[in-house]
């Protein structure tokens, strides 16, 4: 198992926007909105702690409910705990209670962001770390919220300041787990 705290994600402004829009909560990208936007980027980018753990392990040795999900030309697989902090529920909380219901939305979606851009760094470490198995990252997974318990007997969530709720969510809110299966690389034909 590895444990990686306070790296550096890059947020992307676009990319919050294009959620902004895509959950609704805007109908169009504003000169306004943009700047509201940049400036909760510049200003929570210092403050953002994002931590993770994961362990690669092969499939004969995950559990079978997480071992389902995998697809058939998998041999093994990592599986990851990812969070961004308690930080951004609680500024996401405050922002509600004063009904500020624009600025929730983009605190929310930058730290979908967040949690996008903490698995993209742990795939990218995985990537090397695959070829010099002769493998390759098959495309990412959520993992489904009955696997959760499995997952944390496997990963100690505590040690990254996340745990599990009576009904198997987690918290701090803005958690995620997922899985990046693994697949021997496909032999090239003349």
């Amino acid at each position: 198992m590895r444990k990686i705290k306070n790296f550096r994600i890059n947020l992307r402004q676009r990319e919050i926007l294009r959620l902004l829009k895509a959950t609704g909560a805007v109908s169009e990208i504003t000169p306004q909105l943009e700047q509201a936007v940049s400036q909760e980027v510049q200003r929570l980018s210092k403050t953002l702690a994002p931590a993770a753990l994961y362990d690669s392990l092969p499939k004969d040795k995950l559990p079978p409910e997480i071992a389902s999900v995998l697809p058939p030309a998998s041999i093994a697989s990592t599986i990851f705990l990812t969070t961004v902090n308690e930080t951004l529920d609680t500024e996401v909380k405050e922002a509600q209670r004063r009904q500020e219901a624009i600025l929730s939305q983009i605190l929310h979606c930058l730290a979908l962001e967040a949690l996008e851009q903490t698995a993209n760094f742990i795939g990218r470490l995985l990537a090397e770390e695959a070829r010099q198995e002769s493998c390759e990252l098959l495309e990412r997974m959520p993992l489904p919220q009955q696997t959760h318990q499995s997952v944390f007997t496997l990963l100690p969530g505590d040690k990254i300041g996340v745990h599990l709720t009576g009904t198997s969510s987690m918290q701090p809110l803005y958690s995620s787990c997922g899985i990046i299966p693994w697949s021997p690389v496909k032999k090239k034909t003349k």
